[in-house]
């Protein structure tokens, strides 16, 4: 997900330093809030340090960043070499069940978490969202995921957001995806996908991606 602003060298210089002071606080807050005991407050706390420490030295051409995570092949290119991604038939299992457990339509789960973090649960972007599902931290507790760098707790809660947007546009995908993407206030102030370009491109994505993974999903099948 990219803005794209021309602006004279120096506004850009100040904007982007801006963004990234932005994200390490954002961890920072991340990292504090998995200083709790418990099975995974270790390994979080070192994972939330390793972010802070890869930010500042994020490529412009991304709209996130690769930290450390557990499972799957090693991400080719990461700055953290531990970065993994997601074994895609467990993940897909996994994204089912979540979807048959939201009543969400197939496809929507893989779709939004390839669109998000490309299967990465250690993706973390500019603005400080976290994980495969790309939850914000407030978002995250609000939700009642307390480790959003572990890629199942992320599912489940981007699996409920996405049926509270559902419910809240009366089904409507494209506006659910649309505050997903902008935040429903957005969504709600134009009374519709709001005419923000990586808006607009974000639920062409997702709903592209939908259709090839069911269309793939039905060509399997016995």
């Amino acid at each position: 997900m990219r803005l794209f602003v021309l602006a004279v060298v120096g506004v850009a210089s100040v904007a982007a330093q801006d963004s990234l002071s932005r994200q390490m606080a954002a961890v920072a807050r991340q990292k504090q809030s998995l200083e709790s005991p418990g099975q995974w407050g270790q390994r979080q706390q070192q994972a939330a340090s390793r972010q802070v420490a890869v930010a500042g030295r994020q490529h412009q051409a991304e709209p996130w960043v690769i930290v450390a995570a557990e499972g799957g092949p090693l991400a080719a290119g990461s700055f953290d070499p531990e970065c993994r991604s997601l074994e895609e038939e467990d993940a897909k299992v996994r994204f089912k069940s979540e979807e048959e457990r939201n009543g969400l339509p197939a496809g929507l789960l893989e779709a939004v978490a390839r669109q998000e973090s490309a299967l990465y649960p250690c993706a973390v972007s500019r603005a400080g969202a976290l994980g495969l599902m790309q939850l914000m931290p407030a978002t995250a507790n609000e939700l009642g995921v307390a480790n959003p760098l572990d890629p199942w707790q992320s599912l489940q809660g981007g699996g409920q957001f996405l049926k509270q947007l559902l419910d809240r546009y009366g089904g409507d995908l494209s506006l659910a995806l649309g505050a997903y993407n902008a935040g429903p206030s957005r969504v709600d102030l134009y009374g519709g996908v709001p005419p923000i370009p990586e808006t607009q491109n974000y639920v062409g994505s997702v709903l592209t991606k939908m259709r090839q993974i069911t269309a793939s999903d039905s060509q399997v099948k016995p």
